[in-house]
């Protein structure tokens, strides 16, 4: 019997669907004509018969191992929904849905924010000798950039002669094999290939722009060919197939993906457990074929390539592992399930719906579809513009930073941990002396380092947002290094997450019971017991310099407990950790940019009003999320009490101190302390949003902000300035009026120009340029200025210890006025 009649058979017995018919005998047309010539006719089809029956076995197989898997997903999915209680005891199936995406206060099973920041980190821990070589500097350059290129060819195969590229590359291997075994371990089907190298990036907008023809004639001759097996044939591709698989490469890329969505069908093309394959389908022939392609179609930095790649495989199994081989799927799963425990009570189904559209929204976050632009133009040049202004607006946030201290001092007494050597370890960090040392530790163990991998990395805790053009991603990372924000933010996240391993550690020799009740308690919120904890404690110390750690990877490198046992053991420890950090050093999170956002999308008038508006709310909406969150999740009216009236004292009196440094760092007086708008203006900055705390005794702010114009946010200020700058000014010129343009370009100048506001340079430069400037352009300066002085010491009741339009200050400031009436 021939194979097609075996086909034919197959669908009449209901054994095949038509669509697996079709395949089947797509896949075997094509062996077959591929074995023609090199064998009789009935060898080539027996041959491509057997060979079409294997591939699809192995389909079918892989297709039962996903279907499995995603059932004990929804059921463990199910377990969670009644599993979960509030800090009243209650069951909410509506709170635990959401916390599946990113976890809260009560939620005690992982989240796909958390895995995601788990697995990352245990990936650069692999690489950590990489990141120490070639992070970033001051100016977001990667360095060594020719060491860099010897461990791409190392990479690729060749022989350098340089030792440590060899070892860098090694490391690589080492990272992106630990992802590939866990995707695939999750649902997904990357088979291994030795000779892999890198994955490509792709310039979407480059390669459109060339057109098929020109991609693919530059493409192909860089190609290993004997490398690209069919992964259906196990053979090499024909001329013909590979055209035709090169369309298919170049279609996805130039429409981002869209060419695989199936009108009406599901809303992300194909099952997640069945992509990442397509990553490594391009093999190039050599390190310069890769290294030529980057260059034209792509990114051209391979440290960028490396640390994409990390993060994305990184996302993507944790959506795996949370949300199963098919997360859409189990979105609706979710939201059915919702829907039908809430079938018949009003109220519960409102609330059903509601949280069916956060589902979404949350979900958009973590995949980044809500941050795909509409117009891409438009998108581009707004998230630019807002770049420049966190650029000109943020270089003082490293002064606001020092709450963290207080944040810090919450979060290990709270965890259990000593708070005792806090500032010292702060410093120790920030010491550039063997910065690079430290900073490797850090990442062995675990701890992520946004500043190392990220441009723009120290505002996000601000904005929340870091996309845009490279040249202003540039500008505005250069501002957050040189204010130190970026440094303050990343020493405060590893002195955090150091000091909670090395906790671990000391308490090695203690059973679970003996632990600080604080601390036993952190392991209890995150499932641990007795037994997991003789596991961890039972794990041999990593020790650098006299400190010992009980590292998460050496807990997974153990081979006396089951492999399954060890990954979810590491796994969870760092999720521990990481989680914790955001208590101690409050960083965006995906609630917070989703209560600010929504879904909108940039590119549209919508989506970019709204990212005006969220801009520099993130750290106050992150502090709800997480403190605030914690706060509601204590026992009793005296537990919540306890941790509120901590927070609001604490967070008050560090902002006070905020407040009065930034004050000084502007050349005036620090303000009286024994004043309720003091207090309330301290309050406002301990809760990260200080600049409101102007509007609750006056109706601007000491920007001359209204406060409708603040709330919108400050591109709707930048743009009302253009406005008064370009047609105010001409309307003045048709009534013939004056329009001080002159001095209204030196005051626009002076507060858009980047790096203007970093808090040791700006009154330097305010003093000795713009004032100057400002005098020369304009003969009532000097009134204006000595007018604003008699504002700040009625209204704040402030004098300047370096006054407006003085080139030199002319004395100290006057500590004393803290406590003047």
């Amino acid at each position: 019997m021939s194979f097609r009649k075996c086909i034919d058979d197959a669908v009449n017995e209901g054994a095949l669907t038509q669509d697996q018919a079709k395949e089947a005998r797509d896949l075997f047309d094509e062996l077959e004509e591929q074995y023609q010539g090199k064998m009789n006719n009935a060898a080539a089809q027996s041959q491509a018969g057997l060979d079409t029956f294997n591939a699809l076995q192995r389909k079918t197989t892989q297709r039962k191992r996903q279907k499995s898997m995603q059932l004990r997903t929804w059921q463990q999915i199910t377990r969670n929904l009644d599993d979960y209680r509030t800090s009243l005891g209650e069951q909410d199936i509506y709170k635990a849905a959401l916390s599946h995406f990113e976890q809260d206060g009560n939620s005690r099973f992982s989240s796909v924010a958390q895995r995601e920041e788990a697995i990352k980190g245990e990936a650069f821990g692999e690489m950590s000798k990489i990141l120490g070589t070639f992070r970033r500097n001051t100016i977001g350059e990667v360095r060594q950039k020719a060491k860099l290129k010897n461990v791409v060819r190392e990479i690729f195969g060749e022989d350098t002669g340089d030792i440590s590229a060899r070892e860098l590359a090694q490391s690589w291997r080492d990272a992106s094999e630990l992802l590939r075994k866990r995707f695939n371990r999750a649902g997904g089907a990357i088979p291994k290939r030795l000779d892999w190298g890198l994955p490509q990036s792709h310039d979407m907008l480059e390669v459109r722009k060339a057109g098929y023809e020109t991609w693919r004639d530059f493409v192909t001759p860089r190609l290993d060919r004997t490398k690209m097996i069919d992964e259906n044939t196990g053979l090499a591709f024909s001329d013909e197939k590979l055209e035709v698989v090169l369309r298919d490469v170049f279609e996805t890329i130039q429409s981002d993906g869209m060419n695989k969505l199936t009108p009406g069908g599901a809303s992300n093309g194909k099952s997640l457990g069945n992509r990442r394959q397509d990553h490594r389908f391009l093999s190039f022939a050599d390190a310069d074929s890769w290294m030529q392609y980057q260059e034209k179609f792509g990114n051209p930095n391979s440290f960028d390539t490396m640390i994409s790649h990390v993060t994305n495989m990184s996302r993507d199994i944790a959506q795996l592992e949370i949300l199963g081989p098919n997360p859409n799927a189990t979105i609706t799963f979710l939201k059915q399930t919702l829907n039908k425990k809430s079938s018949g009570d009003v109220k519960a189904e409102n609330k059903a719906r509601s949280t069916a559209k956060k589902i979404d929204e949350l979900y958009m976050a973590i995949t980044g579809r809500n941050n795909e632009p509409v117009n891409g133009v438009f998108a581009a040049t707004m998230a630019g513009t807002r770049q420049i202004l966190q650029s000109a607006q943020l270089g003082s946030a490293a002064i606001s930073a020092i709450t963290d201290l207080n944040f810090q001092r919450m979060a290990r007494s709270f965890a259990g941990i000593p708070q005792t050597s806090t500032i010292t370890q702060y410093l120790d960090l920030l010491n550039p002396l063997g910065a690079k040392e430290k900073g490797e530790l850090a990442i062995r163990l675990g701890l992520i380092a946004e500043g190392w991998t990220s441009l723009a990395a120290g505002q996000m805790r601000y904005v929340g947002d870091i996309s845009g053009p490279e040249i202003t991603r540039r500008t505005a990372d250069f501002v957050m290094r040189a204010s130190l924000l970026s440094p303050m933010t990343s020493a405060g996240r590893w002195a955090f997450g150091m000091e909670f391993l090395g906790t671990m550690a000391s308490n090695a020799n203690k059973r679970f019971a003996d632990l600080d009740p604080n601390f036993k308690r952190t392991f209890e919120r995150y499932g641990f017991d007795e037994q997991s904890w003789d596991i961890i404690r039972n794990t041999q110390q990593y020790e650098e310099r006299g400190a010992k750690f009980l590292r998460p990877a050496d807990i997974r490198s153990r081979t006396d407990i089951s492999s399954d046992v060890a990954e979810s053991l590491t796994t969870r420890v760092l999720e521990m950790v990481n989680t914790e950090t955001n208590f101690a050093v409050p960083s965006s999170s995906i609630r917070g940019r989703v209560a600010l956002t929504a879904d909108s999308r940039p590119g549209t008038i919508a989506g970019e009003i709204t990212r005006s508006f969220a801009m520099y709310k993130n750290f106050g909406v992150t502090l709800v999320n997480t403190h605030l969150v914690r706060g509601m999740t204590q026992q009793g009216l005296a537990g919540k009490g306890a941790y509120f009236t901590n927070l609001l004292i604490s967070t008050t009196l560090m902002g006070a101190l905020a407040l009065q440094l930034k004050e000084m760092s502007k050349g005036r007086d620090p303000r009286p302390m024994n004043t309720e708008d003091f207090w309330g203006a301290a309050f406002m900055q301990g809760g990260g949003l200080g600049i409101y705390g102007d509007f609750l005794f006056s109706d601007v702010n000491r920007y001359e902000r209204g406060l409708y114009e603040t709330i919108a946010g400050p591109t709707v200020g930048f743009a009302n300035d253009i406005r008064k700058l370009t047609i105010g000014n001409l309307l003045e010129v048709a009534k013939g009026e004056d329009t001080k343009a002159a001095s209204e370009f030196i005051k626009f100048t002076g507060r858009y120009a980047p790096g203007s506001s970093i808090w040791y340079l700006r009154l330097g430069l305010e003093r000795n340029v713009l004032d100057q400037l400002q005098l020369w352009a304009d003969p009532k300066a000097g009134k204006k200025m000595r007018k604003m002085e008699r504002r700040f010491r009625k209204d704040y009741g402030q004098d300047y210890w370096w006054g407006t339009g003085e080139t030199s200050p002319e004395r100290k400031p006057r500590l004393e006025n803290i406590f003047e009436n």
